[in-house]
């Protein structure tokens, strides 16, 4: 017993040595790092200044009226608060409301998805308003509005299907060059102002009004609400709305054309010279019924109507997200619009309404980095050379299979899981949106190429009132780039750029700060230098100066329950005074045919070594996915206390008994539950978490990361060279990153110390990560700890330095499962273990998490047969709502 121990000691003061080694290397490293000639060297330059930013955008069509009459309030807020919060999503600055024609009613033939049709105000010409119809849409607009957005439009697809020609909310090849009735310009300006000045009534005040959409195209049977109008239709249109908001006061603007696409903007010649001939013909120029093109001269070209849309064009931007040869869209032909419009008046403005991804990209939903590098990208050109002021995603939230939303929802009718899914796309418009705000003023960025083709991008703001500097950075290569910034003409001096990075891995989460590179030389007075390194195929926000957005309060109506988004702080768990007990899941094992599923098992109060089964001793939750078992239940409060998840291996041994398989051709996936009140579960879903090489998933846990806003989900996986799993292999921890336990990021080795490790848990506290692993190795010379569980602690989760608290924690032998948890009434911590050769589950105590001494508790009472399962503080009502539901 000396000698071991001795070895144990010589082992731990090699791995401090080496620990310590491995970080003085580190820490030597960093300046020859810096003398690497960078990839690019940046200058921004706050002296040269170009256009002023008005909002970014998105609108509620077609789906936030289904969402905000049918899902629950906590679900409308999650969505809400990925949308519009600066502190706990994107921070959209504009919102775009559908001002609905009444399809819902009339044209349930023609419009076959619910979702396209819309309900309206006034449904016919003799009736009444009803201020209650679009009840969906207008609980987002509220919504928006509680949370900062400064921007709210109001836009129509279609007129009223009263005032349409054939009584429909969209035309058919009869109707003539528009839907709109005949003489009806007067009657639905008057419908517009009517809703405009009842929201404003209401404490909602419409900004801008869109009186068309799209008029460029045909629209004939296109099963949702629209209408064409030609240039003709168009201007009577808006100078008979332009005069009825003179006369009524109300502050909105008017913004049009909302043309379908740049080129169809263009004055003829300009198209030419882009196409090289012709004009344009698309949509329903071919009808024969006027023109519907030339926009920029129509519009800016006659001063009546150059001040009825406030000298500004709006445009959608579909089909200019790509550059081929002869047909450079990113560039030349947002060069030639930008001329286009300064030919008539150097301050217009443009402003993008629309965009998503169309064409032979479009089909397919893709929750990843290469549809958001696309659409980076087209932001970026849109910025930097058609000079937009605006920019605005089409649909928030889509239920298609297409690339059409930020969020993304399976959920089609009552009664439909009410899921949210976060896409790549949300989060790398969030690197412009949420830190570049209504006006800044975009400034000059040089040393980066600025073709089509090229693979960094980047773009400056400067905003006076925040008095900040934000660089958006889009790396599209498969290799990290490093860049020199110098920062010149600014007015303000920063420390550091704090760094917030969209990319596989990360969802807008803060990074490490980019520090002033002290070493640059030649540095002129009122500049300073900085190296930033880029991630490879990531979206990048630098900011210097401005508010320190993670640590924002709750915006005003924000409540809890919410989304976690990457910034939000945990302001909502219980506090320790809050908890009556605890909550104890778990499985009892292979030796009966329903042993492997979840069990519960509640405390005796405040009492963790006092326990009472649950429903009568018999599962509380069956998985009926997978292999039909479940082990290794772990359960997780989400930071805002509010919602619950529970995950588990997909896994059963009884009925064949082969744990050669199950660890060389097992589940690559979890099981997950989720709940809001521990008593009332979801039905389970399989989440595939581990890569083809992995030959099991085994005792998956989280913890979240606040830095980043997600759960990191860990677990052990036996990994081999390739999917065919040959070989030899051993068990390593892997890891994975999500926020709904649904979309998971793509597995990462997390611990891999060259021989079989499992059973990983750990938790938080103070400052630190403390961390409990199972050795798997037989115990022998070179394994004094095999079969037993080693203590570790760390900084952070990921930090690169470990100290090992005990090899032998308790000195069990023969011991796995660690579950650890506090105390609710003192300053003591337990960890259960299941002693599998012996005991069972034993409770272990200490009073000091640093010291890495464990006693066994004196005097306990657990349920029959726990295994490795989850204690969890409950507070009095989830306490008695247990109690209440299972005891019976």
């Amino acid at each position: 017993m000396k000698r071991l121990t001795v070895t144990a000691v010589i082992g731990v003061v090699l791995l401090c040595v080496v620990v310590i080694l491995f970080s003085n290397r580190n820490e030597e490293e960093i300046p020859v790092q810096h003398q690497k000639p960078p990839d690019a060297a940046v200058t921004i330059d706050g002296n040269v200044r170009y256009q002023t930013i008005d909002n970014f955008g998105a609108s509620d069509a077609w789906s936030m009226d289904p969402l905000g009459k049918e899902w629950t309030e906590e679900n409308k807020n999650k969505v809400a608060d990925l949308l519009f919060s600066r502190s706990r999503g994107i921070g959209l600055s504009a919102w775009r409301f559908n001002i609905g024609a009444g399809s819902a009613e009339t044209d349930q033939a023609i419009i076959p998805d619910p979702w396209r049709r819309t309900e309206a105000f006034k449904i016919t010409e003799e009736g009444p308003y009803d201020w209650s119809r679009q009840a969906g849409q207008q609980w987002f607009l509220r919504a928006a509005q509680e949370r900062g957005v400064e921007t709210l439009i109001a836009f129509a697809n279609s007129p009223p299907v009263w005032m349409t020609r054939n009584g429909h909310a969209q035309p058919d090849p009869e109707v003539g060059s528009s839907n709109l009735k005949e003489g009806s310009e007067a009657a639905f300006a008057s419908f517009l102002i009517e809703v405009l000045e009842h929201f404003k009534q209401e404490g909602l005040e419409f900004d801008y009004i869109s009186p068309v959409n799209e008029p460029t195209w045909d629209w004939n049977h296109a099963q949702q609400e629209a209408s064409r109008y030609n240039n003709d239709d168009l201007k009577r249109v808006i100078l008979e709305l332009y005069a009825q908001l003179r006369a009524s006061g109300l502050k909105a603007q008017i913004s049009a054309p909302d043309g379908v696409e740049i080129i169809s903007l263009l004055d003829d010649e300009h198209y030419r010279e882009f196409a090289g001939s012709g004009v344009y013909s698309s949509g329903a120029n071919s009808l024969g019924l006027g023109k519907y093109r030339e926009y920029i001269k129509d519009l800016l070209g006659d001063p009546v109507l150059k001040e009825a849309v406030g000298n500004k064009i709006a445009s959608h931007s579909y089909w200019s997200d790509y550059s081929h040869s002869g047909d450079d869209r990113l560039v030349k032909l947002r060069q030639l619009l930008d001329g286009n419009l300064k030919q008539y008046d150097p301050q217009a403005k443009y402003w993008v309404t629309e965009y998503c991804i169309m064409g032979d990209y479009g089909p397919g939903r893709d929750l990843g980095m290469e549809p958001a590098l696309q659409v980076a990208r087209t932001i970026h050109f849109d910025l930097t050379e058609a000079n937009a002021a605006a920019w605005q995603w089409w649909t928030a939230v889509s239920k298609v299979d297409y690339k059409d939303g930020l969020l993304y929802t399976d959920y089609t009718q009552p009664g439909d899981e009410q899921n949210i899914l976060t896409s790549k796309i949300l989060w790398s418009l969030g690197n412009y949106s949420k830190f570049i705000r209504p006006g800044a003023v975009r400034i000059a960025l040089s040393g980066l190429s600025q073709e089509a083709g090229s693979e960094l991008l980047g773009s400056a703001y400067v905003h006076e009132e925040e008095q900040s500097m934000t660089a958006v950075l889009v790396n599209d290569s498969l290799e990290e780039k490093r860049v020199q910034l110098t920062l010149s003409g600014l007015g303000l001096k920063a420390a550091a750029l704090r760094s917030y990075v969209t990319n596989a891995q990360l969802d807008l989460a803060r990074s490490e700060d980019v520090v002033v590179d002290v070493a640059a030389d030649g540095t002129a007075a009122g500049e300073q230098v900085f190296q930033a390194v880029i991630p490879a195929q990531s979206v990048v926000t630098l900011v210097a100066g401005g508010p320190e957005l993670e640590e924002e309060a709750g915006l005003p109506g924000e409540v809890a329950g919410t989304q976690v988004t990457g910034t939000q702080a945990a302001q909502d768990i219980p506090a320790a005074e809050d908890y009556a007990g605890y909550l104890f899941s778990y499985f009892t094992g292979e030796g009966t045919g329903d042993g492997e599923q979840v069990y519960f098992a509640l405390s005796e109060g405040n009492d963790p070594l006092h326990w009472q089964e649950l429903n009568g001793g018999k599962p509380v939750l069956i998985s009926p996915l997978g292999n039909k078992g479940v082990r290794d239940p772990f359960i997780i409060r989400s930071p805002e206390g509010g919602r619950f998840y529970l995950i588990a291996t997909d896994l059963k041994i009884n009925g064949n008994w082969d744990w050669g398989a199950a660890q060389t051709r097992g589940s690559r996936s979890i099981i997950v539950w989720e709940s809001d009140n521990l008593v009332d579960w979801s039905e389970p879903w399989e989440a595939k978490v581990s890569p083809e090489e992995a030959g099991n998933t085994w005792a998956p846990e989280v913890i979240y990361d606040q830095e980043s806003g997600e759960y990191i989900v860990f677990w052990a996986s036996r990994m081999y060279a390739g999917s065919a799993h040959t070989g030899d292999a051993y068990q390593t921890i892997l890891y994975s990153k999500t926020r709904d336990f649904r979309a998971f990021t793509e597995p990462q080795v997390y611990m891999d110390y060259g021989h079989s490790i499992i059973d990983t848990t750990m938790a938080a506290y103070n400052g630190k990560i403390y961390r409990f692993t199972k050795d798997e190795r037989e115990q022998g010379p070179e394994s004094p700890f095999g079969k037993m569980v080693f203590q570790e602690s760390l900084d952070s989760v990921f930090a690169p330095a470990v100290k090992l608290l005990s090899g032998s924690v308790g000195g069990l032998k023969g011991i796995e499962g660690p579950t650890l948890f506090k105390s609710n009434t003192e300053e003591k911590w337990y960890l259960f273990v299941d002693e599998f050769g012996g005991r069972g589950y034993i409770p272990l105590e200490t009073e000091d998490l640093d010291s890495g001494k464990w006693t066994v508790s004196s005097d306990y009472e657990l349920p029959a047969s726990p295994r490795h399962g989850t204690v969890i503080p409950v507070t009095r009502r989830e306490y008695d709502a247990l109690s209440a539901k299972f005891m019976q």
